[in-house]
């Protein structure tokens, strides 16, 4: 390829007014010009460049009555990294036509090799007997050959036959075959995937043709043939253009043979920023049935999908806050008719939009930090939600309308540089279509406030525990108070008691009813944190970090005060972690909540380990990562949550590694999933086996493939699903 570069390069100098030898730079041992004919001979280590591209060769002549080059012995093309070698070239410069001979190019890390090249028009090239692959050693593992191959540069190449060799010995064989050689994305031909399972019989799975319509959208159309069970197409497009849009689109369609039935599927997604800075988000999900996804998806999350969700969302930043319109569709695929009362179908809101400004300072902010005062550490915010929402149960269905409205006022200062106090107030307005007795419009309006404040202490002491020269503790107590009067005004002018609200008003979505009390909230975090020198390198790492918080309402008719919850989290080494968290309940005496999470992950590299052959100089490298979740029952209501998840790779030579991974419930002494791999370094190709086993799905896969192009494979997959 690099040889037909070159010579399209030569091309272009025969368009030129000036003599093609001008424009040139050429050097040699030994040069020899006739002045009579003007001929020019370079000889002995000759070389010819121009630009970026040169050609050295044993000799070079150039004939000026004949306009020829001709280069003997040796020759070597070079652009850049890629290069090229034949016994010989010869390039006619009026007519654009050139030939070389026993040519062998690198490019993009393949090789081909050719008996000849003939170069017809700059537009088309003839090639004898093609070798080509990426295999670098020189006896070579694999190659593919052909008879004759046309090529058009930064189109395509034709060649026929098509003869696949493994260690000289053909394998595979095609009549003719077509390869785009564009730079970038290329339409052309999918490679099928081949094999068999239980549950589908003998398949095809991925026939198909691949769109490149340009850089900036494609299309995939696929089929899969299952001997037992379906006929499947599936569409599949993506776009994007940089800071621009993206997304993607996927259409499936299956006939399933045992029935006769034909299922759907359509996902689309996209995001555009517009010029005016709105951006448009776009999700669509449906199917042609509820249980479609655990069905037919080979991914198990995909099968465990237990809702579909669409919508389309435009925002943008207005007045210096945030506005945003919806519209939503939810589709509940786990609910099945006449299996619970009540149950809900789907949920459809249209419109749904909300304004909101973050806080900001209500009187602004000198430039001078002199002229601060209290009042200018004051700041509003303010947001609004209008909504209209349809839900839809089995036997029933209810409309629901409402517009919201919230402003806050806040403050933040610091006395005495210690304490840090934050005063806040806040007024909430709701108002509705109807109320639970039909009536029109109804409202109300409800306000709130309260306090905060924090602090934070700091020590440091020095230490040589684990390699750390220094610790830092913090400790951060807070505690904040908010109060809401039992009383709110409805949009008739009059005062009600928020016990009331629950008879007369809807609650939907994030619209809640007015509520009162009194709640104060306490909360203690302490932080240590540890300085090491490592390699003249000062690295810091939180050791361990514990949190305690409660809370207090004398509105509640029991239990005042809300258990305390803890969280500790332990970090004694980049390697290891673990979170701790619990609640307790005072007025029981006993944990009522306890979860435990470790998390390991070790790295190394074992120096005993020997490849197959010759010496490495650095080790075999393995890897591990083990999480434990447990979660005990500490009620007896519900048996205790105790897994494992484990991962491990390691590098057993420099061509073979191993990778195994596990999820293990340690309450039901069984596996729910596992699966390991084997992988094998051929030089050019490449071998995998896995094996898998779960309740969902079990089987192998095994496969062998060219690692430059991994669609060239042999492979067998077998499973239960």
């Amino acid at each position: 390829m690099l040889t037909i570069f070159f010579i399209l390069l030569l091309g272009q100098l025969s368009t030129s007014d000036t003599d093609p030898m001008d424009s040139m730079a050429y050097g040699a041992d030994s040069l020899v010009f006739n002045i009579t004919d003007e001929n020019l001979t370079l000889i002995g280590s000759a070389s010819l460049e121009h630009r970026q591209m040169s050609i050295d060769a044993d000799t070079i002549r150039y004939s000026s009555l004949d306009e020829t080059v001709r280069a003997e012995g040796n020759v070597e093309l070079r652009d850049g990294r890629d290069s090229a070698t034949e016994a010989a070239l010869i390039y006619h410069i009026p007519t654009a036509t050139a030939r070389t001979f026993s040519t062998t190019s690198l490019y993009d890390g393949a090789q081909y090799s050719s008996e000849t090249v003939t170069m017809l028009s700059r537009n088309e090239f003839n090639l004898t007997n093609v070798v080509f692959t990426s295999c670098e050693k020189d006896t070579f593992d694999y190659y593919f050959w052909a008879e004759v191959m046309k090529v058009y540069p930064d189109d395509k190449a034709v060649a026929k036959p098509i003869v696949l060799y493994v260690q000289d010995t053909p394998v595979f064989w095609l009549p003719y075959a077509v390869f785009p050689i564009r730079r970038g994305r290329s339409s052309g031909f999918t490679i099928p995937t081949i094999g068999s399972s239980s549950r589908d019989g003998r398949y095809i799975r991925k026939i198909g043709y691949y769109f490149g319509f340009s850089d900036y959208i494609d299309l995939l159309v696929s089929s899969d043939l299952m001997e037992k069970t379906r006929f499947q197409v599936t569409m599949t497009e993506r776009h994007s253009l940089r800071y621009v849009l993206n997304g993607r689109s996927r259409v499936q369609w299956r006939r399933q043979f045992e029935n006769s039935r034909d299922r759907w599927l359509v996902e689309s997604s996209h995001t555009q920023e517009l010029p005016d800075g709105t951006m448009v988000r776009l999700t669509g999900n449906f199917v042609s049935d509820r249980s479609y996804l655990s069905e037919t998806q080979q991914n198990p999350q995909d099968r465990m999908e237990g809702q579909l969700r669409s919508w389309l969302s435009l925002s943008r930043g207005i007045a210096g806050g945030s506005a945003q319109a919806n519209i939503k569709y939810t589709q509940y695929l786990d609910a099945l008719p006449d299996t619970i009362e009540y149950e809900m179908l789907s949920e459809f809101t249209a419109p749904d939009v909300k304004y909101s400004r973050p806080s900001s300072p209500l009187f602004g902010t000198p430039s001078n930090p002199a002229d601060q005062r209290i009042w200018h550490s004051l700041y509003w915010n303010i947001s609004s939600h209008y909504l209209t929402e349809k839900t839809e149960w089995e036997d029933s269905s209810l409309y629901n309308a409402g517009v919201k409205l919230s402003s806050g006022l806040s403050g933040s200062n610091r006395i005495g540089g210690i304490l840090a106090v934050s005063p806040w107030v806040k007024l909430t307005g709701t108002m509705y279509d109807r109320d639970l007795q039909g009536n029109r419009m109804p409202g109300w309006v409800h306000n709130s406030t309260g306090v905060s404040i924090s602090t934070d202490i700091y020590g440091m002491f020095s230490t040589g525990i684990a390699g750390y020269s220094v610790f830092r503790h913090t400790v951060s107590p807070s505690i904040s108070t908010s109060w809401a009067p039992d009383r709110y005004y409805s949009t008739d002018g009059s005062l009600h008691n928020d016990d009331d609200a629950d008879s007369i008003y809807y609650r939907f979505s994030d619209f809640s009813l007015p509520s009162s009390g009194t709640v104060v909230s306490f909360s203690l975090l302490n932080v240590l944190e540890g300085k090491r020198l490592q390699r003249g390198t000062i690295t810091r790492n939180t050791v361990a970090e514990l949190s305690l918080s409660s809370s207090w309402s004398p509105d509640r008719e029991t239990e005042e005060f809300s258990p305390v919850s803890a969280s500790l989290n332990l970090t004694p080494a980049r390697w290891i972690s673990s979170r701790t968290n619990a609640s307790y309940n005072g007025y029981t005496g006993k944990i009522v909540d306890l979860s435990f999470t470790t998390s390991v992950q070790l790295t190394g590299n074992d120096p005993t380990m020997q490849p197959d052959s010759g010496f490495v100089l650095t080790p075999l490298s393995w890897r591990l990562n083990l999480s434990h979740s447990w979660d005990p029952s500490l009620l007896g209501e519900e048996q205790s949550l105790n897994k494992l998840r484990l991962s491990a790779n390691i590098n057993l030579t420099t061509r073979w590694s191993l990778n195994y991974r596990a999820y293990y419930d340690m309450a039901e002494s069984d596996f729910i999933s596992q699966d390991y791999s084997i992988m094998r370094d051929l030089d050019s190709w490449e071998a995998i086996f896995t094996r898998h086993v779960s309740d969902i799905d079990t089987g192998f896969y095994f496969r062998i493939n060219i690692k430059a192009f991994p669609d060239i494979k042999v492979e067998q997959h077998t499973s239960s699903f």
